[in-house]
């Protein structure tokens, strides 16, 4: 039996703000694009993090699986004289919405658009859990009850199931200035059916002299999603005629249906994840359930005293006149100072910091109610999932800070190794979706400025200072809570007080602006506020006043206010309020020189605010 009789007091909920979802259901489907993302590769038995969207290792070592089921869907639309599609209809469900949207916005007044969908959704694809184990690795970890590694290296879910999609679309855009004749297509594409009985014949139909100005303005375009491409006919994907289509459809039907490998081809439309702890095997190795977790309970459900007399409006006081007037309502119990009541053994004294004796009628106590109980199996199960979650979100926490940093290392060197005859060239902007939409170019001089003010580096240093003062008040704290490591008189650890209490519950987690991208530790108040790299948002550091910062062995700031101060405001003159570092570095880092230059007015403009900007440096 684990007993925390030092700790702080349980909270009655200790359900996670940001975890909730996890904690109300034992397993919760992800459909949306985080499960539909190309980069990652969704495995079953591979970990899963909701908080950051992201996978891990896969700790269970899958033997056996479950028979998929299958569904099968074919769809033919005409969206002749339309200009959208109907958010409610097939269509709007299959992956080639987006492609079919955008080929209505470019139809004529005499244009058809004919859309053939062939779709097989695979499903009920799922590990069997009694026969999968844990990796020797993972079984290693939480062997060692090494939990905060367990749930860094596999998250703190797993994925149980995975649910697949093939798709091909085909469409059918072609002009006629005879209403009659397009019609007439349209019908012979739909009764020839995607794979049909009649061999390549089917489309014989289309030969007649009638629909000779339809075939030859006919264009066909294929789509396929989540196909295996590593079969016979798998070269056969392009398509110009409607005998080459019928071909590409019979590949695409053999595919989708006997492929060797069909029940793990297949886009991700969607995943089970099941928290670790609801894993048998999970709750074996890590020994759940082998002890009793003993907590003090919450002040909310200790019993407290009642007046002698009923209906009297006295007052409680810790003194003989005012302990006299009240009673507790099981007469053995205790009054303690605050007028709470408990039984004689759970009387504590503060000062000591110990459990003891005290007289039954003392005219005024020196001790506090502290009863404790052994912790519900499923609040233990809730603050296992909490304080994995949140493990989790830490690790991604420093490992994006660490990123940010070598990113800026990398970048700011870079730009350094253009000369002065390149500061009005314009750089591009890197290609992802978020710079797609970038109204603005900036110059090499530009970036020089925003990522090396000073020509010094010192951007950099001061990064690396962020993250030194970040680990040391805010997340080692926080990591030693979780474990118990701040309480008591050793630093040992406890791995039961991981499952005692949730993360929210520790005053060293609980600083939510700590859990943002791109902050610094607050040296004034605590928490977080906005990093020097986020420019023109950053928050001045207060250059009075070092009461929260990280000493060294003189008892001294690491890293003085003054010195912090000094390095801000110079950079806001750089900077001049509106440059973020942090934003240009998303978009233009690694620097990509292009040959367009700014004019020579605006290239002497930037000149004289670079020559202002190393005036200002500290």
């Amino acid at each position: 039996m684990v007993f925390f009789k030092n700790a702080i007091p349980l909270a009655i909920i200790s359900i996670s703000i940001f975890y909730l979802s996890l904690v109300e259901v034992s397993s919760l489907v992800i459909s949306d694009d985080r499960a539909r993302n190309l980069d990652v590769t969704p495995v079953l038995g591979r970990g899963y993090s909701l908080g950051t969207n992201s996978f891990q290792s896969t700790c269970l070592g899958v033997e056996e699986m479950t028979t998929p089921s299958y569904n099968y869907d074919y769809m033919f639309s005409s969206l002749q004289g339309k200009t959208e599609v109907d958010g409610q209809s097939a269509i709007a469900s299959s992956f080639a919405y987006e492609k079919v949207k955008d080929r209505l916005t470019k139809q004529t007044k005499n244009s058809y658009l004919i859309i053939a969908t062939m779709r097989i959704e695979r499903y009920y694809n799922s590990l069997r859990e009694e026969s999968s184990p844990l990796t020797d690795d993972a079984a290693t970890l939480l062997d060692n009850q090494d939990y905060i590694g367990f749930f860094k290296s596999c998250g703190p879910n797993y994925v149980r199931s995975i649910r697949r999609a093939q798709e091909l679309t085909a469409l059918f855009q072609y002009s006629s200035s005879s209403e009659a004749a397009a019609k007439a297509f349209e019908a012979g594409l739909k009764n020839s059916g995607m794979v049909g009985e009649k061999g390549s014949d089917k489309f014989e139909f289309a030969g007649q002299t009638k629909f000779k100005s339809v075939t030859n303005s006919l264009e066909i375009t294929i789509i396929g999603y989540g196909l295996g491409l590593n079969h016979e006919g798998s070269g056969s994907l392009t398509s110009t005629t409607l005998a080459e289509f019928n071909t590409v459809m019979k590949f695409a039907f053999k595919s989708f249906t006997t492929s060797e490998n069909a029940n793990f081809v297949g886009m991700i439309y969607g995943i089970e994840i099941v928290p670790w702890v609801e894993s048998t095997t999970f709750q074996v190795a890590s020994k759940l359930g082998d002890e009793d977790i003993v907590i003090p309970i919450g002040k909310s459900l200790i019993p407290r005293v009642i007046p002698r007399v009923p209906g009297s409006d006295a007052t409680f006081t810790n003194d003989e006149d005012g302990r006299s007037n009240f009673k507790c309502k099981n007469g053995p119990f205790y009054m303690d100072k605050y007028g709470y009541c408990c039984e004689g053994t759970y009387l504590y004294n503060t000062l000591t910091n110990e459990y003891e004796e005290e007289a039954f009628n003392v005219t005024s106590s020196t001790m506090i109610c502290k009863p404790s109980r052994s912790l519900d199996k499923s609040m233990v199960k809730n603050n296992m999932i909490n304080n994995a979650e949140f493990v989790a979100r830490l690790d991604s926490i420093v490992g994006y800070r660490l990123n940010t940093l070598t990113t800026l290392e990398q970048c700011a060197s870079s730009i350094n190794t253009f000369d002065s005859r390149f500061y009005p060239n314009l750089l591009k902007a890197q290609a992802t979706s978020k710079s797609d939409v970038l109204t603005y170019r900036i110059t090499v001089l530009e970036l020089k400025m925003a990522l090396d003010p000073f020509n010094d580096y010192s951007l950099i240093t001061r990064m690396g200072n962020e993250l030194d003062e970040f680990l040391e008040m805010f997340y080692q704290p926080c990591i030693a809570a979780l474990f118990g490591a701040n309480i008591g008189t050793t630093p040992d650890v406890e791995p039961m007080y991981f499952m005692a209490y949730s993360w929210l519950q520790h005053p060293e987690c609980s600083k939510i602006s700590c859990l943002a991208d791109n902050m610094r530790w607050d040296r004034v108040n605590g928490g977080c506020v906005a990093s020097v790299l986020t420019g023109n948002s950053q928050d001045i550091a207060d250059s009075t006043t070092d009461v929260n910062c990280k000493r060294n062995d003189e008892d001294q700031c690491e890293y003085t206010s003054v010195d912090i101060a000094a390095f801000q405001t110079a950079t806001a003159t750089c900077w001049s309020g509106q440059v973020s570092p942090v934003a240009l570095m998303r978009s233009f880092c690694m620097p990509q020189l292009t040959s367009d230059k700014v004019d020579s007015a605006t290239a002497t403009r930037q000149l004289e605010e670079q020559q202002t900007c190393s005036d200002a440096a500290p």
